[in-house]
């Protein structure tokens, strides 16, 4: 379903909107419309439901405490069995309890990286700068 909005666009921006849509060779109203679409994060249908509702919760969330879940990670224990992990799997030698280790400690990260994202979108949406990359 599609429906219908009218926004006032400043002049500066509705030029470089249209100077982007002939590049494009795109209609204004398909160019603004697939720009639109890539600064808004869906939520993915195929994430599990506990999932999808740790992003939406994120929303909700205080500035301070989405700055703090972008810089969540494994705490170093976890993050050097990981590492030690992926490395070991790369030689073809997990047993397989080590691979059950590998996949929850990997799905582990990956909730991390996808909660860290979604928070970096959702200050982005309020209007602040991302912050510098954390030093290794």
């Amino acid at each position: 379903m599609a429906r219908s909005v009218t926004l006032q666009v400043p002049d500066e921006l509705l030029q470089c909107s249209q100077r982007g849509a002939k590049a494009a060779r795109k209609l204004l109203e398909a160019f603004l419309l697939e720009r639109l679409s890539e600064a808004v994060a869906p939520l993915a249908d195929d994430l599990p439901p506990t999932v999808q509702a740790a992003l939406q919760t994120i929303e909700q969330l205080d500035d301070g405490t989405l700055e703090q879940i972008m810089r969540e990670q494994l705490p170093p224990a976890r993050q050097r069995v990981y590492s030690r992990l992926l490395a070991k799997q790369r030689q073809g030698a997990l047993t397989p309890r080590e691979q059950a280790t590998l996949q929850t400690l990997g799905d582990e990260a990956r909730l991390l990286a996808l909660k860290a994202a979604h928070a970096a979108m959702v200050l982005k949406w309020r209007g602040h700068g991302l912050p510098a990359p954390a030093a290794p």
